[in-house]
C-alpha cells in the first residue's frame, strides 16, 4: 500500500495529518503544544529543531516572520523536510 499524499496542517498547538490513499482519507488530530514550548520542554530532536525554528524566524532580524501562523507552518515545513530526510527523528 503506497501513500498517494500526506499533508500536514499546522494551527497553534494543533497538528492535523491527513493521508490520502487511492481508497480512502484518514485524518489525525495531535495536540504537542510546539507554538510554546521552549528548548528546554522539547523532548526530541523533532521538537528541538522545530522550536529552533519558530524561534529563529521569530527574532532573527535578517528572516524575521511576524505572523505566528506562517511563522509555524514554515517550521512545520523545515521540520518535517529535515526528518524526511533522515536529519532528523522523531523518537517513540
Amino acid at each position: 500500500m503506497s501513500l498517494n499524499n500526506v499533508i500536514k496542517i499546522r494551527s497553534g498547538k494543533h497538528l492535523k495529518t491527513i493521508i490520502e490513499e487511492k481508497y480512502r482519507t484518514s485524518e489525525f488530530h495531535e495536540i504537542d503544544n510546539l507554538n510554546t514550548k521552549t528548548l528546554t520542554e522539547a523532548v526530541d530532536s523533532y521538537e528541538k529543531t522545530f522550536v529552533a525554528v519558530r524561534d529563529s524566524l521569530k527574532n532573527n532580524e535578517q528572516y524575521r516572520c511576524n505572523d505566528e501562523d506562517d511563522r509555524l507552518a514554515i517550521a512545520q515545513a523545515i521540520t518535517d523536510s529535515l526528518r524526511k530526510n533522515l536529519l532528523i527523528r522523531k523518537e517513540a
